[in-house]
């Protein structure tokens, strides 16, 4: 296995062990099997196609953030009984699930990833004439995407409406700006808008929270 296809396998199974935190043990090996048979499958058919390592590794990739949303969905819904069977339960409105608070964290990662790759493209533009004012353009947009997915990320719980809305601008924006990779940016910015609105709904939002004023 080359090292581009063992990454993207490995981060496709991270992925799996991330969203299936907190689940019952049957339920969690379930889900990790029929995801290991799947990427096994991938490798076979490729392996017998004779296709490139490196165009199986965007493959996996690929369908690991086209599945994003489906995965979260899925989450949500297993993890229903679940809860029901508990004996006692957290209180959602103050307590976030372990699993919610590692999107979240991997949501801010990408935002600071957008907002550093921004500096430096502006950076860049500054030192090399030859790059010219493009560059810097493309930098700050870049800086505002990023800082508006990170923004809306943060207080989706405190102001649903308004950080469900910074991040949906702040993806359209991203996806916008990297238009050469609409294939990863466009499901990148679905999965991101996701982790705003689970967030949102884990206060009981639209039906049983009241959005707080920002000022």
């Amino acid at each position: 296995m080359s090292a581009a296809l063992a990454l993207s396998v490995g981060l496709a199974r991270s992925w799996v062990a991330l969203y299936i935190l907190r689940l019952p043990l049957d339920i969690r090996d379930a889900r990790r099997s029929e995801i290991d048979s799947d990427l096994w499958e991938q490798q076979w058919l490729a392996a017998r196609r004779g296709d490139p390592a490196l165009g199986t590794a965007i493959e996996v990739l690929t369908r690991m953030l086209l599945g994003i949303i489906s995965d979260i969905t899925w989450r949500a819904q297993a993890g229903a009984p679940a809860r029901q069977d508990r004996s006692f339960r957290m209180n959602e409105s103050m307590n976030e699930s372990w699993y919610m608070r590692g999107l979240l964290a991997l949501g801010v990662v990408l935002a600071l990833f957008l907002i550093v790759t921004g500096i430096a493209s502006i950076a860049d533009a500054f030192l090399d004439s030859d790059v010219g004012s493009g560059m810097a353009a493309f930098g700050a947009i870049t800086v505002l995407a990023g800082a508006a997915v990170a923004a809306g990320l943060l207080i989706s719980r405190r102001n649903p409406l308004l950080g469900i809305g910074l991040v949906t601008a702040g993806a359209i924006t991203f996806a916008a700006a990297w238009y050469w990779m609409l294939v990863i940016t466009i499901p990148i910015g679905i999965a991101l808008v996701a982790i705003a609105f689970f967030r949102a709904r884990q206060t009981g939002w639209p039906h049983g929270a009241t959005p707080r004023p920002s000022g």
